[in-house]
């Protein structure tokens, strides 16, 4: 199982969601989980240039709650190459904190993907 989950970005049918000056944002549908009005979902940022650590790409687990319109991060890496691909340079666990998400930005763009499913 481990190896699977460990696999993911391989076999993943990453969508994207939106894009902005500074990169492509997806979302794998297939990795949506609903609990009551939560969600959570695997995300990658796709980088146009690299970022203050070398990082092309990052992903994340982030979680929606769509009755309240705010997210939060629960897990996060920083890769060498795009779509999640070459060495992790970081990972770090999400702080828990809720944002709210801004009208439209990128972030309503993913919340509303997210909480379509």
């Amino acid at each position: 199982m481990l190896l699977v989950l460990a696999s993911g970005n391989a076999v993943a049918e990453w969508v994207q969601v939106a894009f902005s000056d500074t990169g492509v944002y997806y979302i794998d549908p297939a990795t949506i989980r609903k609990n009551g009005n939560l969600r959570r979902a695997w995300e990658i940022q796709d980088l146009k240039n690299r970022g203050r650590d070398g990082e092309l790409s990052l992903r994340l687990l982030q979680e929606y709650d769509c009755k309240n319109d705010r997210s939060r991060i629960l897990s996060l890496s920083l890769h060498a190459e795009r779509m999640a691909n070459g060495k992790v340079l970081a990972s770090h666990p999400g702080d828990g904190q809720w944002d709210h998400i801004p009208p439209e930005t990128i972030a309503e763009a993913t919340f509303r993907f997210v909480c379509r499913q």
